[in-house]
């Protein structure tokens, strides 16, 4: 599964900019609605001006900030000369048609399309792309309203909804509280194929009010069934609970909020887990290591090499702070 974020989004555009910057643009078109992040990133680092479609389309006057000066000096779009229109991604290239046909021809020769991302390595139905992203794949933008998600197993805490603190995850009333009222986090619009969640299976309903109140709609809801917190912690299987259910099933995809867990059930399943925390996708045949574990461990070691009496004299310099 191929991921794509904001940040490399920003940072493949930087390394293609020179080229962009070669041809003169006057003015950047973005596509709604992916195309409109990408158009506004490449405008502002050339410095030129930018607008949607649809204001292009119908001739719109542009819009101008009152901070910094544009390089170009138009005032509508039909008067540009060198015009890039941008959307985000291109795979069969229908859509990028459809949306040329509603150019006027006296405007259509001064257009140059462009796609940040192609599936395919060679194409003849944009006039440029700047990196090759193959199928199947996922933006960061569009990642929890892809179709994808019909084929993808969720955690709940952290994904669809923000995590309990300490306080919160009581086992008890402060708990159940928690989960009727936890505020929202990522929102799927497709139906999802299982939600696969460490919440003990004494909560379902509580669970599943919340998810009815969200409008979140899924095929399975898989809990943990375990009589309470204390036998969970101490038997620690929240990773290796889902990676069973993910493991058994067709699902292309788990996405899950913890690291750690992330990792845990990569390597069990050998299937595809997008971590939201860490906004990773992690994909089989590569290594990852538990960070935390790593940094504490080599934190550790390096604290026993200090002489004892190094030791004393900084925690007491430290106390007097």
């Amino acid at each position: 599964m191929n991921y794509k974020s904001y940040s490399d989004l920003s940072c493949d555009i930087r390394k293609h900019l020179p080229n962009i910057q070669d041809k003169g643009f006057d003015l950047v078109v973005g596509l709604p609605r992916s195309g409109l992040t990408p158009a506004n990133m490449i405008a502002l680092y050339m410095n030129v001006a930018c607008t949607d479609f649809d204001s292009f389309i119908n001739d719109r006057k542009l819009k101008k900030g009152k901070t910094r000066k544009s390089k170009t000096d138009i005032e509508y779009p039909h008067d540009a000369k060198n015009i890039l229109l941008v959307d985000d991604s291109i795979r069969s290239g229908s859509s990028l048609q459809s949306d040329l046909l509603l150019i006027p021809d006296s405007l259509r020769s001064k257009v140059t399309t462009c796609a940040i991302y192609s599936s395919s390595p060679k194409r003849d139905d944009v006039d440029m792309f700047l990196e090759v992203v193959p199928m199947p794949r996922v933006f960061e933008w569009n990642l929890f309203h892809h179709v994808i998600t019909t084929e993808a197993c969720f955690d709940i805490d952290g994904v669809l909804c923000v995590d309990p603190t300490k306080e919160q995850n009581d086992d008890g009333e402060k708990y159940i509280d928690f989960i009727l009222n936890a505020e929202p986090l990522f929102i799927p619009t497709n139906k999802v194929y299982a939600l696969v969640t460490s919440r003990l299976e004494k909560y379902r309903k509580e669970t599943e009010i919340w998810l009815n109140k969200h409008n979140i709609e899924y095929e399975h809801l898989i809990m943990l069934d375990l009589p309470n917190k204390e036998e969970r912690q101490k038997l620690g299987v929240h990773g290796s609970h889902k990676a069973k259910y993910y493991k058994s099933t067709n699902a292309r995809l788990f996405i899950e909020s913890e690291y750690k867990q992330s990792v845990e059930i990569l390597n069990i399943t050998n299937k595809p887990v997008f971590c939201v925390d860490e906004n990773l996708m992690l994909t089989p045949g590569k290594s990852y290591f538990i960070k935390n574990k790593v940094k504490s461990t080599f934190l550790k070691k390096l604290v026993k090499l200090i002489p004892t009496p190094v030791k004393k004299k900084i925690k007491s310099i430290l106390n007097k702070k």
